[in-house]
């Protein structure tokens, strides 16, 4: 819960996002807090800040200015803390070219040494990348989007060298699906071990497919599913030692099922949490019909997919007709806090855990809201608990995109977009807003 009466309203002035679910913000080891933020102008920056020290200078420094023309959402950069202290920053140019770039700091920690830029090529366009370090294997790992309807995994020993790009999933153009990858470091009787946590959904207007997927990678790079089978492998091995064939592609019908919309409704995948247990949020709406638009919490409970009952109502699509490109299916956004900091949960350090609190941007008759909910019963209900923030809704500004820095921090639990919204046409602005409450 914020203690809004001792909290200090912060703001990373226009600091603009996605609706991808992949690392932007991230506490490292040294207790600072890292933003990526793209600004309405295509430049991608980087923002250090101390939550717990008013009187530590912030810092922030432009990675890159994209060669776009204009700041398309689907660009917004993804983040990589890695073990040593280096950070990795990625980023895409989507329609405007068919490549990755990213950059990695020289040293641990320091934003302003990061070497120079360093490009992936792709044979069609590429969007909404997600890198991570596979610690095990001492390899990065990048997903990504390519043409809009192929899904490509590719691996780097040295950050510098990359393996061929690897189909892993096919879509055709009903599909489109999206996929949100959360690494988690779980214990196990060997240790902490690393697995990749994901799910995956179709366009709401566009897709023939209304329907929540989800599965593992473990560090090994095997599709790992409830049942123990494991019936792809990201590497592409072509048998197992009995003769088996290995697909290197996902099947659909191979994941857990989280949620089938019933028919003439649509879904939207909102949080993907590597929660114990695990969460997964979404909304649940009719076309073209802002008052249907519902907010749920599935949790992973007794080896099934368990449905909270409704948690709140939208309120309101965040862009509206006549745009043809479905965009009026955004809708607020959702994140789960996890209980990380000094009061919670580390992966490199186990102890409580709290997957009870969930924050939700939606609309009611009177004003914009920012809230939070918790359960007292395991995921089957959330209650409301208070109020973030709200803004009149004659103020014609909107708030969207709760975002849960991983490794959160007490003082510092969840930041926020406020501003002007009108989906991926280069006519939107916003700034990051949060509420941090400084131990001086």
């Amino acid at each position: 819960m914020i203690n809004q009466s001792k909290c200090r309203e912060v703001r990373i002035k226009r600091a603009n996002t996605d609706w991808w679910i992949n690392e932007k913000s991230i506490v490292g080891d040294n207790g600072m807090t890292y933003i990526v933020y793209m600004t309405d102008m295509g430049e991608i920056h980087i923002k250090e800040f101390d939550a717990k020290c008013s009187r530590t200078p912030s810092r922030d420094t432009i990675v890159c200015r994209l060669n776009c023309f204009y700041s398309d959402e689907h660009n917004s950069p993804a983040m990589c803390i890695l073990q040593d202290g280096r950070i990795v920053v990625a980023y895409t140019g989507h329609a405007s070219t068919s490549t990755i770039s990213y950059r990695i700091t020289n040293r641990p920690y320091d934003i302003y040494s990061f070497s120079q830029e360093i490009v992936l090529k792709y044979e069609k366009s590429v969007t909404y990348v997600q890198m991570f370090e596979n610690i095990y294997r001492h390899e990065l790992w990048l997903f990504t989007r390519v043409a809009g309807v192929t899904w490509e995994f590719r691996y780097s020993k040295d950050g510098l060298h990359w393996s061929d790009p690897s189909c892993f999933l096919s879509s055709d153009a009903g599909g489109l699906f999206y996929i949100d990858i959360r690494k988690q470091i779980v214990p196990s009787k060997y240790g902490l071990v690393e697995r990749w946590f994901f799910a995956l959904y179709g366009h709401p207007r566009i897709s023939a497919d209304h329907t929540i997927h989800c599965g593992f990678f473990d560090a090994d790079g095997w599709l790992v599913l409830p049942d123990g089978k494991r019936p792809m492998n990201l590497y592409g091995a072509a048998k197992l030692e009995d003769g088996t064939p290995i697909s290197s592609q996902i099947k659909l019908q191979d994941l857990s099922v989280v949620y089938e919309s019933p028919k003439d409704t649509t879904v939207r995948l909102l949080e993907v949490a590597p929660t114990v247990p695990l969460r997964i949020g979404f909304a649940t709406f009719e076309l073209d019909k802002p008052d249907t638009i519902t907010y749920y919490i599935a949790s992973w409970k007794d080896k099934a997919w368990q449905i909270s009952k409704p948690i709140a109502k939208g309120g309101e699509f965040l862009s509206k007709a006549p745009q043809t490109d479905g965009s009026q299916t955004y809708v607020g956004g959702m994140a789960c806090y996890y209980g990380v900091g000094e009061d919670g949960f580390h992966p490199k350090h186990p102890g409580k855990i709290d997957t009870n609190r969930v924050y939700i941007a939606r609309a009611d008759a009177d004003n914009r809201l920012l809230e939070s909910y918790i359960t007292y019963d395991d995921g089957k209900s959330y209650l409301f608990e208070q109020v973030v923030k709200a803004i009149p809704r004659k103020e014609h500004i909107k708030i969207w995109r709760p975002i849960v820095p991983i490794y959160a921090q007490d003082n510092l639990p969840v930041y926020w977009h406020e501003g002007i919204y009108s989906a991926h046409t280069g006519g939107w602005h916003c700034d990051a807003v949060m509420f941090v409450e400084y131990d001086d």
